[in-house]
């Protein structure tokens, strides 16, 4: 894939992914009750979403593929931790994943994607140099962290602090304008 087309890519992708990632979390959350398990399978689970985005199809539910995605991350977790505490098993876990798809908004990509480039301005250079590693030159966590002398942990940590940040941005942003839908 040529360089313009992947930078289209992930912005599409970062459009889709900023104003979901917080229920994706949530869902992690509630399956897992461990902030910190939460926390990994989510990066798992982005990362994952990021390398299949290919065969995301546009203008289905992008929150109901995520959670799919994350659905098999929590299998993957518990069948290695299972010894270690007390999950939900794979019925709840299908309906969990079946309301929350319910739940789902109808979001305007356009306004959204309009919104995160304003949002993505407002980032400190080093956050946003964080968010075109990851996204845009495709980067691994290993590769990022090498490159900024920090621990994996510390990229997983910045890019979730981001994440939240843009997150908060757009909420802030489309509810400030009175768009016509509810982050």
């Amino acid at each position: 894939m040529d360089k313009d087309k992947h930078g289209l890519e992930s912005k599409r992708f970062m459009s889709l992914l900023i104003p979901n990632q917080r229920q994706i979390h949530s869902y992690i959350l509630v399956l897992v009750g461990n902030r910190s398990d939460a926390d990994d399978i989510l990066q798992d689970t982005l990362a994952e979403m990021w390398n299949k985005f290919e065969e995301y199809k546009e203008g289905t539910n992008f929150v109901s593929w995520g959670l799919t995605i994350a659905k098999y991350k929590v299998f993957q977790f518990i069948r290695k931790n299972k010894p270690h505490g007390f999950y939900f098993d794979s019925k709840i876990l299908e309906l969990l994943q079946e309301e929350t798809a319910a739940l789902q908004g109808r979001y305007s990509t356009q306004e959204t994607l309009d919104v995160l480039k304003e949002c993505v301005s407002k980032l400190q250079t080093r956050e946003k140099k964080i968010l075109q590693m990851r996204y845009e030159q495709n980067l691994t966590f290993d590769g990022i962290a090498a490159k900024f002398g920090v621990s994996i942990p510390a990229v997983f940590k910045n890019l979730g602090r981001i994440h939240t940040r843009l997150a908060r941005c757009i909420e802030l942003t489309v509810r400030l304008r009175g768009a016509s839908y509810d982050l």
